[in-house]
């Protein structure tokens, strides 16, 4: 259901799509004006060549211009005039001049005829011209309704989807967190206590002194690594990464204070690639939430910048659907020759759909199509802000609570290297003692024969032996049974933190998929809402006429 509403979010972008192919076909047929009246003014200078050279004899006898050249002439520096944007003078090449004089040489019948097919293209090219016009109405309407049903569509289908979700969830999110809350924040104080009693334990495991140990730290820096230990569990509950893991080791003096995640099991190898990959996409979520939070916060101009960026997409796209000829800067009516000779052929540019507001003194025909699309996009963007600023806490929440995933990998460890350092010492105490013992013995042996070279021998090999003593032995081996005694209770730490981080992480994703359900399916019957009146408006926009 998530994967669905998400698609149906994306393809929200359809609509756009659409909107577009119709509006290249629709600049397209206005972009072909431009050339057919270039072609046009270049035949009608090429007729003024003929006349110009059949009549010049006439002129010389009659003394004055051919009335037929007077009015072409008149016509081609017109429509030459209106095209170059107020030049009166038309360039012509020198190809066009050689078929000129060609032409020149027409006969009456021949050049008539060019007069009657002129004629007959400016009749074609005006009626053209003229339907295009009249035809803008009833496509921007088109254009418009097809966007818009699209849009219609989409928002149907994100709502399907977001209720779908909401019903495959089937809970109240807040009331469960609420509940969850109290009693994890509970028990993580009693683990909060227990594991800083786990951890004193483990420091004073190896703080005390025999008579027998000769490879200790000096008391200051033993001290200096417990409080620093100490100093970083307190600041970090439940929190331990591998700076906490080194440090409660050294403290402990283990030699091998290294954390190797290769000598753990294979479960505690699995879990650490599980919290990497969550948090890699954990993060990944975030950083896309911060980005769609930073859309929608409001800038130096107390606006939203994507809110911003829809209204002037509407404005041009209100600009286009009107029929007006506006400009771009005012959103005004021009007063020029064009817009009366557009209306004197029953072309509408009075905005009868009312894309650019209610303002002109004719308003009883016109309708709301424009304030009807401002209310549909206040409908879209409603409470996006506050919804992407509760997802990125919820989020940043999630992400401390992954802290507890990776802090039961580095407990675990904490607790496999005490017991195996203290194994270790163990049996090399006891390998010590045992040998110290085989010597003693043999001394005592070559003493009863009086073999005193091979006493002084064993006596060499007794010296060079650690100094062990039986009570060292009983001391590594309780030491032993305590580090067991703490891998266990570390490990049944780690495992209970870890089961509870694991139900609220999944809280945490159920909450983030609530907020988001409920919040597309109210947005999205009100955006269904608004589009519907919008499209209403525009079906009453369109009359019998167009």
């Amino acid at each position: 259901s998530l994967r669905l509403l998400a698609n149906a979010k994306v393809g929200r972008a359809v609509g756009l799509v659409h909107l577009k192919c119709m509006l290249n076909a629709y600049y397209a047929d206005f972009a072909s004006v431009l050339p057919a009246l270039k072609e046009y003014a270049e035949s009608a200078e090429q007729l003024n060549h003929i006349e110009t050279s059949s009549v010049n004899d006439d002129r010389t006898r009659n003394g004055g211009p051919n009335e037929w050249q007077s009015l072409l002439k008149e016509v081609t520096l017109g429509v030459t005039r209106h095209i170059t944007g107020g030049s009166v003078s038309v360039a012509s090449d020198p190809t066009a001049d050689e078929e000129s004089h060609t032409l020149g040489s027409l006969s009456t019948i021949q050049t008539r005829a060019l007069h009657k097919r002129l004629k007959t293209d400016e009749k074609i090219l005006l009626d053209s011209m003229t339907l295009l016009c009249k035809a803008s109405a009833l496509r921007n309407a088109r254009m418009a309704y097809q966007y818009l049903k699209t849009e219609l569509r989409q928002a149907s289908e994100v709502h399907s989807n977001a209720t779908s979700l909401r019903s495959t969830l089937s809970i109240d999110a807040d009331t469960a967190i609420a509940m969850k809350e109290r009693r994890y924040d509970e028990e993580e104080r009693q683990d909060d206590v227990h594991e800083m009693e786990i951890v004193l334990r483990i420091l004073d495991l190896s703080s005390a002194k025999t008579e027998d140990d000769d490879s200790l730290e000096d008391d200051y820096e033993r001290n200096e690594k417990r409080q620093n230990a100490i100093k970083i569990v307190k600041e970090n509950p439940g929190r331990w990464n591998q700076a906490t893991a080194l440090a409660i080791m050294s403290a402990a003096g283990i030699d091998d204070a290294k954390v190797q995640i290769d000598e753990t099991s294979r479960e505690l190898r699995h879990v650490r690639k599980y919290a990497i990959s969550l948090r890699e996409h954990v993060s990944n979520c975030l950083e896309a939430a911060d980005v769609l939070n930073s859309a929608y916060a409001v800038n130096s101009e107390s606006e939203i910048q994507i809110g911003r960026s829809r209204r002037e997409f509407w404005a041009a796209s209100s600009a286009v659907f009107s029929g007006k000829i506006v400009s771009l800067e005012t959103l005004t009516i021009p007063n020029t020759p064009s817009a009366k000779i557009l209306t004197s052929v029953g072309v509408d540019i009075d905005d009868r759909g009312g894309w650019l507001g209610q303002s002109g003194s004719d308003q009883s025909d016109r309708r709301r199509c424009g304030e009807t699309a401002r209310q549909y996009l206040k409908k879209r963007d409603n409470q996006t802000h506050i919804l992407t600023s509760r997802i990125v806490k919820l989020l940043e929440d999630y992400e401390r609570r992954l802290d507890g995933i990776e802090s039961f990998v580095y407990m675990h460890c904490v607790g496999i290297q005490l017991e195996k350092h203290c194994s270790r010492a163990r049996t090399k105490a006891l390998s010590a003692w045992e040998k110290r013992t085989d010597i003693n013995t043999a001394i005592n042996v070559a003493t009863k024969k009086k073999i005193p070279k091979l006493i002084n021998e064993l006596k060499d090999k007794l010296d060079a032996l650690p100094q062990v003593s039986h009570t060292t032995v009983i001391k590594r081996k309780e030491e032993h049974l305590q580090s067991k005694s703490l891998k266990s209770d570390l490990h049944k730490l780690a495992n209970r933190r870890f089961g509870r981080a694991q139900e609220v992480s999944t809280e945490r994703v159920i909450a983030i998929m609530s907020l988001l359900a409920k919040h597309e399916e109210a947005v999205a019957i009100g955006e269904v809402e608004a589009i519907g009146d919008v499209l209403r408006e525009v079906e009453l926009s369109v009359v019998v006429e167009d």
